[in-house]
């Protein structure tokens, strides 16, 4: 990943074009991330979150987690390797940095077929 990247998507396309399965892969990979509060309401990570980007469901990953919780990053490296699925840049750090977190995300902006670790 690219040192200014601050966070890369996980798409719901598989490397083969097809749209993956189930339907809400997005919200079950972060739930299984998610801790869950004394009052029995889970609460995302700060680093993973489900998002409909494109209209395609996709889960934003920020780039920090790879050097903060290196087991976790690497139980997401493997799902998207086991599943095939398709990974593009997120927003750098200047778009980040004057946008707050977790804005909706713009366009493409790499072949998303390079998924470049």
């Amino acid at each position: 990943m690219p040192f200014d990247t601050t966070e890369f998507v996980i798409q719901g396309i598989t490397a083969g074009g097809e749209v993956f399965q189930p339907a809400d892969w997005a919200e079950r990979l972060c739930d299984s991330l998610a801790r869950t509060g004394a009052d029995g309401h889970k609460t995302y990570s700060s680093y993973i979150r489900p998002m409909m980007v494109e209209g395609v469901n996709s889960v934003v990953v920020r780039a920090a987690l790879r050097q903060n919780a290196p087991e976790t990053f690497g139980l997401i490296k493997r799902y998207i390797v086991e599943n095939r699925l398709m990974v593009r840049t997120g927003r750098g750090v200047a778009y980040v940095e004057t946008s707050g977190i977790f804005p909706p995300s713009g366009k493409e902006r790499r072949d998303p077929k390079r998924n470049d670790w």
